[in-house]
């Protein structure tokens, strides 16, 4: 049975969340479907949003998810003027209601600002949604916007996956729409009472059913393990996908590395059944890699862990890549050996199929990725176009003439 029956929900916003976790299960086939949406960045212009909602709604149609991942920067506060910052999160997650889609949300550095509060101005409006997934830790909500739930197989049964959202912070504080609030920014890593808090949700839930439960886990900016991979080299054929830029890890963002995100690393690398991790923030990057060697930062060392990025989705925000995002398919059958994920292009093309499995990082693809310029009609890359072959001829023929 799908997670999201159309019929279930209508378009107004209820007072109250009718989704729980126990509306998210596996197909019918078996298999559980996530499409993360990165780097939306809304309120730039008017235009960038409407072609970031064609880039979102192309993709729902090509691709069919149970669930939706907005993760990170879903707005550019900074782009924010004045009064209406809590309008923006409804453009946002217009083309997931037009066809009753479930999402989750995590939040970026520019989705707090001066003149936006992640709390207030998206997240208390996000949660007016039915099918907005919402598992918010009461005793946190000072520190982080963090949540978790738990697609089913069987609903009488136990969780088949446990899905961690985790709030990596960053910005400036919204003292435009919090006058207590001390200006100045953010810390930019997930908070160390969110790590605790982390450690001893997995455990009581390991302890209630009786084993490790399978996951996933979601936030914005990537952990520092993955700049340490990129600097010793990003491999083409065993890491496919885009590496434009360097990764912006955890707590280097306004301040000097020093290890603020080690002990989430730590936690991440001793959860027993995470499968990988998925973040964004820096746009011009997409591969995935698998964490098995020391960092040298802090001599911390990878026990296997895939850590993935997503695809730069929104036409807000820098980068002239082709707009995507990132899929996720677990299959039941095999769902704690193996992820299959690829990314899928504004165009409908594919790019970077890959399986995350033991042997990953060691497999070689070949050269499977796009790096695709964007197109604002949507199409493909000019490069691609045989029109410009034709141009390119005979601007050729033309000099040759010339030169005789």
């Amino acid at each position: 049975m799908a997670a999201i029956a159309s019929s279930q929900y209508s378009m107004r916003r209820p007072s109250i969340r009718q989704l729980d976790s126990r509306s998210l299960q596996f197909s019918e086939n078996g298999t559980f479907q996530i499409s993360i949406f990165e780097d939306l960045h809304f309120a730039e212009n008017a235009t960038d949003d409407a072609m970031t909602k064609q880039v979102m709604r192309s993709i729902l149609s090509d691709e069919e998810a149970q669930l939706v991942v907005l993760n990170g920067d879903l707005i550019s506060g900074d782009a924010i003027q004045g009064s209406g910052s809590s309008d923006y999160i409804h453009e946002v997650v217009s083309p997931l209601v037009e066809i009753n889609q479930a999402w989750a949300s995590t939040y970026g550095n520019h989705d707090c600002q001066d003149n936006l509060d992640p709390s207030k101005d998206i997240f208390d409006q996000e949660k007016q949604y039915p099918t907005k997934a919402i598992f918010r830790e009461p005793r946190l909500e000072s520190q982080i916007i963090t949540s978790w739930f738990t697609p089913h197989d069987d609903l009488s049964g136990p969780p088949a996956l446990l899905l961690w959202f985790f709030d990596s912070r960053g910005g400036r504080n919204a003292t435009n729409r919090d006058s207590s609030m001390t200006p100045g920014v953010r810390e930019d890593w997930v908070d160390e009472s969110v790590v605790e808090w982390f450690v001893q949700k997995n455990a009581n839930l390991t302890s209630e059913f009786g084993c490790p439960i399978p996951s996933l886990a979601f936030y914005h900016i990537p952990a520092h393990a993955m700049f340490e991979y990129q600097a010793k080299g990003v491999s083409r054929k065993r890491t496919p996908g885009i590496n434009g830029e360097t990764v912006v890890s955890q707590g280097s963002g306004d301040t000097e590395y020093t290890g603020q995100d080690s002990s989430f690393m730590n936690a991440l690398l001793n959860t027993t059944g995470l499968l990988a991790t998925f973040s964004g923030h820096d746009h011009e990057n997409d591969w995935c890699f698998k964490w098995d060697n020391n960092t040298i930062d802090q001599n911390i060392t990878g026990t296997g862990l895939n850590m993935c990025y997503g695809r730069h989705t929104g036409y807000g925000g820098y980068s002239n890549v082709a707009r995507g995002a990132r899929q996720i398919l677990i299959n039941r059958t095999d769902l704690e050996s193996q992820v299959r994920t690829w990314i899928r292009l504004e165009d409908g093309s594919i790019s970077a199929p890959v399986t995350l499995n033991a042997t990953y990082g060691k497999d070689k693809y070949g050269i499977t990725f796009s790096d695709k310029r964007i197109q604002f009609s949507g199409a493909s890359s000019p490069y691609e176009a045989p029109y410009l072959f034709f141009y390119i001829w005979a601007s050729f023929w033309v000099l040759t003439l010339w030169r005789r």
